[in-house]
């Protein structure tokens, strides 16, 4: 190879690399999407989530179950957060794990969606969110790739 092309291949990678670099995010902004108050009807009663912004590399999310008897139970409450150069969405699960936060590395993200994983949890192994539209949310928990077909889908609706 000769001088030209070895500075033009350099050229092209360095290039190449920092527009890669461009478009990963490393602030807790690409997931706006997600801030609200989110409803989902359950045979058992409404199933709500909200999402808050704390800080510039946090948001607060906790789930509840709006019971039809009236009773308002706590599911679950959420953090998704950057910390060290990644993304975490962990959740503390009522009556789960001894009421201990699980921590699930955020895979792959864009401006509409999210991959959540942790192999070594029992169930879920991942945790995918994607925004249908502005107005409609999906979440799926499962057992991973190796469990696929064990899973739950969620369909909620933004609250206005």
């Amino acid at each position: 190879m000769n001088r030209k092309s070895a500075i033009l291949l350099l050229l092209v990678a360095s290039i190449f690399f920092s527009a890669g670099e461009k478009y990963t995010p490393t602030s807790i902004h690409s997931f706006n999407w997600l801030l609200g108050n989110w409803q989902m009807q359950k045979k058992t009663g409404i199933i709500s989530e909200s999402w808050r912004k704390t800080n510039d590399s946090t948001f607060d999310g906790e789930s509840y179950l709006n019971k039809t008897t009236g009773e308002k139970m706590l599911l679950e409450n959420i953090q998704l957060i950057y910390r060290d150069r990644q993304f975490l969405y962990i959740p503390t699960t009522a009556n789960q794990n001894n009421q201990q936060p699980v921590s699930f590395r955020i895979t792959s993200h864009s401006n509409n969606g999210f991959t959540a994983e942790n192999a070594a949890h029992d169930f879920p192994k991942r945790i995918v969110y994607a925004l249908i539209h502005p107005d409609s949310l999906q979440a799926t928990i499962d057992g991973g790739p190796a469990m696929p077909q064990k899973k739950s889908t969620f369909y909620y609706s933004r609250q206005k």
